[in-house]
């Protein structure tokens, strides 16, 4: 029997990329659920190639098209509205990655990222499926409570309100799945990089800049401090490995999804600037964020352990960006 999957948050950066990967998978009917009213050709933000803002295009043809798939416009934070979708669809396994961002309104993050996750899992109860929630890497705090490398059974110490209501989804899912009435997982997905992500990420920004500076638009960077150390794993490496967290048996809740690699900003930037195939810009130092963290080191074993590895390197995930970009501006 062919299972059925449904991905929420299916127009997103990281739903985009997890819905082609499901689809060339095969063996499967794919169900992707947004707020949109219809399958866009464009991701849901905004970016600015060259200074002009425009909504990011989708790359390397990431509308999927053919008789595996199908979009569904559903508001997650209405109870019956969810409880509908899973009569009608009855999903096997239910990749929840709809939310919203850090910065946007507590009451969106409260709605969007608890309520939400809330009717799913009354809506999934006794009916035997996965379900498997995006949540973030940033729930463990400055050093995860427990010190680094930071690890699944570490402790949590949100240092915001997006991680704070990332944490209480989680919450919600380990408790619906401890009384047996889902089969609950949970991916904590770290610093993702790639083709068409937002500006509000180091990679994107960085690249938004540099075509500004190509054009003529800008005659220096801007940006924060550069000496801080992250994980940055790959958008396609994180759909590679939201697959396996879901169709695995292994019964763990909990993973970190990431490289497992730390890698300093500076380089970040350096990359891109290689890429971009220019000389190093002036660049003007703009003071950190309060909620900056110093360094993460991440402990990738138990997403090993399902046959998973990272198969995009750095330079390749950056050097995809730059050219992104630059491809944008060439058209334009």
């Amino acid at each position: 029997m062919t299972p059925t999957i449904l991905v929420t948050g299916a127009q997103g950066f990281i739903g985009r990329y997890l819905v082609r990967a499901l689809c060339d998978r095969g063996n499967c009917q794919v169900v992707g659920v947004g707020r949109s009213p219809g399958n866009e050709t464009h991701f849901t933000h905004t970016i600015h190639p060259g200074g002009d803002e425009c909504a990011a295009p989708l790359p390397n043809c990431l509308v999927p098209e053919g008789p595996n798939y199908a979009y569904v416009a559903t508001d997650l934070s209405d109870a019956a509205a969810t409880a509908r979708l899973i009569e009608e669809r009855a999903p096997d396994i239910v990749f929840h990655l709809a939310g919203s961002l850090r910065n946007e309104p507590f009451d969106r993050l409260v709605t969007n990222n608890i309520v939400a996750t809330r009717h799913l899992c009354d809506a999934l109860a006794g009916r035997g499926a996965v379900i498997v929630l995006g949540s973030s890497g940033s729930i463990y705090g400055e050093l995860g409570g427990g010190g680094l490398p930071l690890v699944e059974t570490g402790a949590t110490e949100p240092i915001d309100l997006y991680a704070a209501t990332k944490r209480t989804s989680e919450d919600i899912v380990r408790i619906a799945s401890r009384a047996g009435r889902i089969d609950g997982r949970v991916a904590r997905v770290f610093n993702v990089v790639g083709p068409g992500q937002e500006e509000r990420h180091i990679a994107g920004r960085i690249a938004s800049q540099l075509t500004e500076l190509m054009v003529g638009r800008r005659n220096a960077m801007a940006l924060g401090p550069l000496t801080a150390w992250r994980d940055l794993i790959d958008v396609r490496d994180v759909a590679d490995a939201l697959v396996a967290i879901g169709f695995t048996a292994s019964g763990d809740v909990f993973y970190n999804v990431a490289s497992g690699r730390e890698t300093q900003i500076a380089a970040v930037y350096d990359l891109l600037i290689a890429a971009a195939g220019i000389g190093n810009p002036p660049l003007i130092q703009l003071p950190g964020r309060a909620v900056d963290m110093a360094r993460q080191v991440v402990d990738v074993g138990r997403l090993r352990a399902l046959g998973w590895e990272p198969r995009v390197g750095l330079r390749q995930s950056l050097g995809d960006v730059m050219h992104y970009y630059l491809d944008l501006i060439a058209k334009a």
